[in-house]
């Protein structure tokens, strides 16, 4: 379905019914990257995907791309579709934009889980470093043989161990955001401190995987120190948490919503 939210249209889905889940897709990605996590948890909860601006059935608009712009639209879906306050799940750059979301409209939010958010501010000399290390790679696949290269190049460098579980036409639907991966990297550096941080009031748990870059674990590691209430959980994987150990990611989902769900939530969940 098409909902109208902060100026723009988002593709959204909802499946299932109970406490409402938000799920908030990565770099190039869609809704449909959610679909094993939504067939694990929506016999317990409502569950809503949906591409983001400027991602497949979601239009890019002239507006810059920042992680506020993103945020603000995650806000207003929430708020268009009625599910305010919910637990928002994000991965990656989809992590980020749940920060941001839990700092600036809290209101929205019951609880958030957030995988590995590239923040630089996090980690800022393990951030330089990786960057280092993969911008070459991008810049050279995308001159030698274009942005769908580019994608592969990315993917293949940071996140090996989705790259290697997924099949090509689920890559293809990577390739075809092209244009957002480099949306993504021009974007400005995403502002904020252990101040910010240490004022959110929610539960938050923060998910890494074991073998993802040391910058994006170190970042995870610091955002959860920062955070008043906070869980950290590694699972055995790299910077793809929900791909690749799914049961487990949803499992940590599913006890976590259930611990932030108000008291007429859970009595509809259990009934």
């Amino acid at each position: 379905m098409d909902v109208q939210a902060n100026g723009t249209t988002l593709y959204a889905e909802q499946s299932g019914e109970g406490p409402p889940l938000v799920f908030v897709h990565g770099m190039c990605g869609d809704a449909r990257v959610w679909a094993d996590q939504v067939t694990r948890l929506a016999d317990r909860y409502q569950c809503t995907t949906y591409d983001r601006r400027g991602h497949t059935r979601s239009p890019r608009t002239d507006l810059a791309d920042t992680v506020e712009l993103h945020a603000d639209d995650l806000a207003a879906l929430i708020e268009a579709l009625g599910i305010a306050p919910c637990v928002v799940v994000g991965s990656s750059g989809g992590a980020r934009i749940v920060v941001d979301l839990v700092r600036r409209h809290p209101g929205t939010v019951r609880g958030a889980v957030v995988s590995e958010p590239p923040i630089g501010a996090l980690n800022p000399a393990g951030f330089a470093a990786m960057i280092g290390e993969v911008a070459p790679k991008v810049k050279r696949a995308a001159e030698t043989n274009g942005p769908a290269a580019a994608v592969d190049a990315f993917f293949g460098a940071l996140c090996p161990g989705l790259w290697a579980a997924i099949d090509e036409p689920a890559k293809d639907r990577y390739r075809a955001n092209a244009d957002m991966l480099f949306a993504d990297l021009g974007m400005p550096a995403y502002q904020i401190g252990e101040a910010d941080v240490s004022a959110i009031r929610m539960p938050v748990l923060v998910v890494a995987g074991t073998h993802s870059h040391g910058a994006l674990r170190g970042g995870a590691r610091t955002l959860a120190s920062w955070l008043p209430d906070a869980r950290f959980l590694e699972l055995d994987c790299g910077h793809v948490t929900h791909a690749e150990q799914p049961g487990d990611f949803a499992r940590a989902v599913a006890a976590f919503a259930s611990e932030a769900a108000s008291p007429s939530d859970a009595t509809r969940e259990h009934g």
